[in-house]
């Protein structure tokens, strides 16, 4: 009985989902070719989400949430990942040209972000991260510097790779090429430019490290006006 319930449920929450793409305020667009889009259970509130060129993959795992979110896949072969329950709150996620990826590991959340994978390169976020208010995450400087005798491309895009248990701080900045490890700190409104071992806060422009030998989690402190620790938004 118990497993006819559970399918039951899981009927009702695909319907649902469907009803908030469809009828609630969010626009999907998709036009092009032989593209493969799952958008599993997850809900959709009052999202765009544009899909074009050919052999692009949109995924979306189950019992995500998005709010007021902007996806767009523009080019071809392109992937987007967006894990199982994730919370997604605004922000921009691009994924362009021929070949890039965008992955976000499960149960992480992101409060207005902007992620951009283009140039054939990706960005990648582990399981359980958490990415505050106006983050900039991109594995490419967006357009090119060439050397003005042979042509040749001075700026290409190099990945981005984002371990599990990772907290970005507000208004951050993550470029290209940098490598950040499980159960780092980003501080606010720091610009990374090269690797971040695991376990370490980094703070400044460019960001250098100021602690080692630490993890974070999401409830605040209990303190001496609070009976108990409570969940931290990002």
């Amino acid at each position: 009985m118990s497993s006819v319930r559970q399918r039951l449920k899981s009927a009702a929450r695909r319907l649902y989902g469907f009803w908030l793409r469809h009828g609630r305020g969010s626009g999907v667009a998709i036009s092009g070719d032989n593209h493969r889009v799952l958008w599993n259970d997850s809900c959709l509130h009052r999202c765009q989400v544009e899909v074009s060129g050919e052999n692009n993959r949109l995924e979306i795992g189950a019992g995500a949430i998005l709010w007021n979110v902007r996806i767009q896949l523009t080019g071809k072969n392109l992937v987007c990942l967006i894990g199982a329950r994730t919370r997604l709150r605004g922000g921009n996620f691009v994924v362009t040209d021929e070949g890039s990826r965008l992955e976000i590991g499960e149960a992480t959340t992101m409060t207005s972000p902007v992620l951009v994978a283009q140039g054939g390169c990706g960005v990648v976020l582990g399981r359980d991260c958490m990415v505050a208010y106006g983050s900039d995450i991109r594995c490419s400087d967006g357009h090119s510097i060439l050397d003005a005798a042979t042509g040749e491309n001075l700026n290409p895009a190099s990945d981005v790779v984002i371990g599990n248990h990772v907290w970005i701080g507000i208004h951050s900045q993550i470029l290209k090429g940098v490598t950040i490890e499980d159960h780092a700190i980003v501080a606010a409104r720091s610009v990374v430019t090269r690797p971040v071992p695991g376990g370490t806060i980094v703070a400044g422009n460019p960001a250098r490290p100021v602690r080692s030998g630490v993890t974070w989690d999401r409830r605040r402190p209990a303190g001496a006006t609070s009976p108990r620790s409570v969940p931290a938004l990002t």
